[in-house]
Order: structure tokens, then C-alpha cells, then sequence
């Protein structure tokens, strides 16, 4: 993995900044980038792993979808942040078992930081992280939203008691709510590929997923559906803290 990850930052940071935007058929963004980088790291994936199914977001077909194990794979999570210039984006590699999240690999090359749970522990930049401790400081408190939000939400008014903030990659957000550095990520309609390499960090944490209208989330719903898509916006954060963000949106929804 630290080999792909250092043909990932080859592949991708000699073009930050000085490559060109596309519109994909569904209305989102895609470069050059993102196709390149998929190639790369599916074909690497394969030739590892031959017997385990890679999903990748840029590839029309998955590869194996149906074998035990599968690799998802994010070659360009917050395209639209690099299309941009922005810093935050990134590679995100998941592995499943079944339908259960099992290990998470994550490149933010610009910004130089890797984060990875092998099963057993979740380092960053090679190095274990701790666990989690309440921040002292009201005024830091922050919740990581999706910025399509303003389609599910009346208002953010019942948000206003915290600092709300959009980074532009739901992994990077993710990866960011197991780190500590935020207390909730509430995010729009998903993709498997946004959640399946930062979801073992956050659960390892101790954060937990709900849906906004309060029932359970189930990955394996995700695994099966048509276009690997959550089926309404997501909330993750501590189990004593959920419910009230729910009661929160579900006022505004």
C-alpha cells in the first residue's frame, strides 16, 4: 500500500493545479485525474489480490463484485476541491468482508497525510492514534457537513449552537471525525466509495452512523443497491451525541 500510495502522489500531484474540469453524465466533476489514477491503482489491486472484486467509482463494471472480499475504491475523492486547487483530496481504498467494513486506506497527497486501519489499529502517518478525549473548548466544536445539505434542509438554524464546516471530501471529513477534530459528519446521498475506507476509523473510534430519520444504517444495503448510493443523508458522531443532532435535522427537514 505505501508503494501505490507513493505512485499515487507521482500520478496525481504533478497535475494539481494545472489540469482541466469535466461533467460527467450525472452532473458532477471528473479530470483526467481521476480515470488515470483508477487504472493505476485498480490494475495494482489486481495483480495483489487477483481473487478479491475492486469497485471503483471510474470504472463502468466492477471487477469480482460478488467475491467475499472486495477492495472500493475512491481515486479522486473531492475532485472538485482538485479541479479547483484546493488541497483537500485524495485516494480512499476500503476492504470488505461480506457487507462489514474491515480495513481503510487513505493519500491526501497535497496535504501530505495518510491514514490507515489494518483491522487492528489506526495510524496516521504511520503512527498509532490515540483515543478520542472530549475538547474542553465550546468554541471549538465543529460538525462536518456535506455541501448539498441545503437540498434536505429547511434551515440551519437548529445547527447554530456549532461550528459548521465543508471540506469537500466526505473520506477526508470522515478521517477527520475519527481523528478528533470534529464532533459530528452529516452528509447528503453517498456512495459506497465515499464511506467504505474511512468507515473501520470512525467504528474503531467509536462513532456510530445513523440515517436522518433515525433508523439503522446497514452497508450492506449500499453494497447492493443500484449505483452503491445511501438511500437519504447520514449522520455519524458518539452514541450520546446522535440522537440529539437527529432531533436537531429532523425539525428542519
Amino acid at each position: 500500500m505505501a508503494e501505490l500510495f507513493r505512485r499515487y502522489d507521482a500520478a496525481s500531484l504533478g497535475a494539481f493545479r494545472r489540469i482541466q474540469a469535466e461533467t460527467k453524465a450525472d452532473g458532477t466533476t471528473v479530470t483526467a485525474v481521476d480515470r488515470d489514477t483508477s487504472r493505476l491503482v485498480v490494475e495494482a489491486l489486481q495483480a495483489h489480490t487477483p481473487d478479491f472484486g475492486v469497485i471503483s467509482e471510474e470504472e463502468a463494471q466492477a471487477f469480482l463484485p460478488q467475491a467475499r472480499w472486495k477492495w472500493v475504491v475512491d481515486p479522486l475523492d473531492g475532485t472538485a476541491s482538485f479541479a479547483r486547487g484546493y488541497p483537500v483530496w485524495g485516494l480512499g481504498i476500503g476492504l470488505l468482508e461480506g457487507d462489514q467494513a474491515r480495513q481503510g486506506y487513505l493519500r491526501f497527497p497535497a496535504l501530505d497525510e495518510t491514514y490507515t486501519f489494518d483491522g487492528v489499529q489506526f495510524a496516521f502517518n504511520g503512527r498509532p492514534v490515540a483515543p478520542l478525549r472530549e475538547p474542553d473548548v465550546q468554541d471549538t466544536h465543529n460538525y462536518l457537513i456535506d455541501s448539498s445539505l441545503h437540498r434536505w434542509l429547511q434551515s440551519f438554524a437548529p445547527l447554530r449552537h456549532v461550528k459548521l464546516r465543508v471540506f469537500g471530501s466526505a473520506l477526508y471529513h470522515l478521517v477527520s471525525l475519527a481523528m478528533g477534530r470534529a464532533e459530528a459528519m452529516i452528509c447528503g446521498r453517498i456512495h459506497l466509495w465515499d464511506l467504505a475506507a474511512a468507515l473501520p476509523m470512525t467504528r474503531a473510534q467509536g462513532f456510530t452512523e445513523r440515517y436522518v430519520d433515525g433508523s439503522a444504517f446497514d452497508l450492506g444495503e449500499v453494497v447492493r443497491a443500484e449505483g452503491y448510493r445511501v438511500r437519504m443523508p447520514l449522520v455519524f458522531s458518539t452514541p450520546e451525541r446522535i440522537d440529539d443532532i437527529l432531533a436537531r435535522l429532523q425539525s428542519v427537514m
